[in-house]
């Protein structure tokens, strides 16, 4: 049986806007909040939250993402994103939580662990571990592709059908049709002449990389919430860097799953064993 998530939303004073998402109709024990990658939305956690039975969970659209409010910010930063999460945790009244990220929610959701490691009860990273990271050189240049790209006002592609977007979405990544789909639907809007996208054109570029790799590793030595990374055999951590960032984490377990960097939402059951049974011996 299909479990319908309720729309819900969370105005942030502090930030200026309003987060809209999905929360699953279970009451009690510790909330868990879900963060998405990089221009996906709420939907990706829907697979999830139908196998995940009795766990408070709540995936919101970040800022600049699928029906929330653009990013507060003019250059749209990591520490911005994770400003909201604390403030919508705030909000909320909650004193500890659990945090499941995928892709930029994992970089996100290993920076606030890092940041508060008293409020993170216990921390899931799927495909993904801490933020990007540049030396000095790159760190300069990044920025200012960014800014040129920022003051040229640069505006999304319209497409003449939805499916010729949703084509558009799997040519991004490495995601099959049905993936697509389900992540469309949240970030597309009709426009004169056809489709486009809801979510903030300044983040096509990804963001940018200000973080030298020893300040990403100082933050993951603070987590000390146990800490669960499920990593896809066709993974997106590829980069020398990530064996260290891995050992820093205190209490980190490592499981590899069958599937690409979107294995939640392609591989929802045996995703949904491994974090069901960590979340459970919390």
């Amino acid at each position: 049986m299909t479990i319908a998530m309720d729309n819900v939303s969370f105005s942030l004073p502090r930030a200026g806007i309003t987060l809209r998402g999905k929360r699953s109709p279970a009451a009690g024990g510790m909330p868990t909040l879900c963060l998405h990658g990089l221009l996906d939305n709420c939907a990706s956690f829907e697979p999830l939250a139908q196998l995940l039975a009795g766990v408070d969970l709540v995936a919101i659209d970040l800022p600049g993402h699928g029906l929330s409010d653009p990013v507060p910010s003019l250059t749209c930063h990591y520490f911005d994103y994770a400003a909201t999460v604390l403030e919508l945790a705030q909000i909320l009244g909650w004193e500890r939580f659990q945090l499941i990220g995928h892709s930029l929610g994992g970089a996100l959701s290993s920076l606030v662990a890092g940041i508060h490691p008293d409020k993170v009860d216990r921390l899931v990273l799927i495909d993904a571990i801490g933020p990007l990271s540049a030396g000095p050189t790159d760190a300069v240049s990044g920025l200012a592709r960014y800014l040129d790209t920022y003051l040229r006002g640069e505006e999304h592609p319209v497409y003449r059908s939805r499916i010729q977007a949703v084509k558009a979405r799997v040519q991004l990544a490495d995601i099959v049709l049905e993936t697509a789909e389900a992540l469309v639907e949240r970030d597309l809007r009709e426009v004169p002449g056809g489709y486009s996208w809801r979510h903030d054109v300044r983040l096509n570029r990804g963001l940018t990389a200000t973080f030298h790799e020893d300040q990403v590793l100082a933050f993951l030595r603070n987590i000390t919430a146990p800490t669960l990374l499920v990593k896809a055999e066709r993974t997106a951590l590829r980069e020398a860097f990530y064996p260290q960032r891995i050992g820093s984490v205190p209490k980190l377990r490592e499981i590899t799953l069958p599937g690409g960097h979107h294995l939640h939402m392609e591989n929802p059951g045996p995703v949904a064993d491994v974090i069901g049974a960590f979340l459970a011996t919390g």
